[in-house]
């Protein structure tokens, strides 16, 4: 589908789609290591996964520079948005701010091995910030190309963070039940983190179908090959095992006592584990199905 003719190539391919999906979960794994620094008593629960978190985001980090420079056709020009920096561009800050999220991770485990506290307080704040401006980025960078319409949706940066949420309290979840230190306090708060979340991504992913029925010619292109191409990925995969499922299990102890085993450690897990697939194939799918037009008109 994607090498229709030499010049109709999809110039945003897998690399793209992983750097998202990556940086996302990175970006929401030191959020959560960070949350007792930021945030104090109330986020005491995520207190026992600080280094191992902040480890995980920086490894992750790492992980995904590569992705990048291998994805622009001239690798050497990687710096250039730092360089020729725009203050308009997304693509500027966000070169800009990805350095500065892994200075501000290594800050985090600074202040952590020395016992300085408000160095590990201050990288944290400084930190959580930066990890919020990762999937917000990525999102814009989509948003601004008003070529291709599908992007063009103010909904997408918002669309992106929540899906980072949820796929980065998958991953901690996964992370501490492996460990063996998956608390039931942790595990509360991991669920509402879920919670809302699957919730913002239901009502953002109906509100994004709803745009591609009433949308302009070239939207109701790019739907129609959602649903020609992409149906078991966009419907069943983004949205009824990425979304559906673990609303229902993050939801359901809320609404009834049969529903109970929605609070268990793995149950939540699951529950994660689920949203972060859902997380990546959606972006997959976005990404892809916005370039449909492009390759063969």
């Amino acid at each position: 589908m994607f090498e229709y003719l030499p010049m109709h190539v999809a110039p945003w391919g897998v690399e793209i789609v992983i750097y998202f999906f990556l940086i996302g979960t990175a970006s929401m794994v030191f959020a959560v290591a960070a949350g007792h620094a930021t945030f104090g008593h109330v986020a005491e629960p995520l207190k026992n996964f600080e280094v191992t978190g902040a480890i995980i985001a920086l490894v992750l980090l790492a992980a995904v520079v590569p992705l990048l420079i291998l994805d622009i056709s001239q690798p050497w020009r990687f710096l250039n948005p730092i360089l020729y920096f725009r203050w308009t561009s997304p693509l500027s800050w966000g070169s800009l701010f990805l350095p500065l999220f892994g200075l501000a991770i290594l800050g985090f485990l600074y202040g952590i091995y020395t016992k300085h506290p408000l160095i590990q307080r201050y990288s944290a704040i400084l930190g959580t910030l930066l990890a919020l401006s990762m999937p917000l980025y990525t999102g814009l960078d989509l948003m601004v190309n008003h070529a291709r319409e599908l992007w063009a949706n103010p909904t997408i940066p918002m669309l992106f963070v929540v899906l980072s949420i949820t796929s980065g309290a998958g991953l901690v979840a996964l992370v501490q039940l492996v460990l063996g230190r998956l608390t039931q306090p942790m595990t509360r708060q991991i669920r509402f983190m879920l919670a809302f979340s699957t919730g913002v991504t239901f009502w953002l992913f109906l509100g994004l179908v709803m745009t591609m029925v009433y949308g302009t010619e070239e939207v109701q292109g790019a739907f129609a090959a959602i649903n020609n191409d992409f149906a078991l990925e966009f419907y069943g995969i983004a949205f009824v095992i990425g979304t559906l499922v673990p609303m229902v299990i993050v939801f359901g102890p809320m609404l009834h006592k049969v529903m109970d085993f929605g609070r268990k450690p793995i149950a939540v897990t699951i529950a994660g584990l689920c949203g972060a697939l859902g997380a990546y194939v959606l972006r997959d799918v976005l990404i892809h199905a916005g370039q449909l037009a492009q390759l063969y008109y």
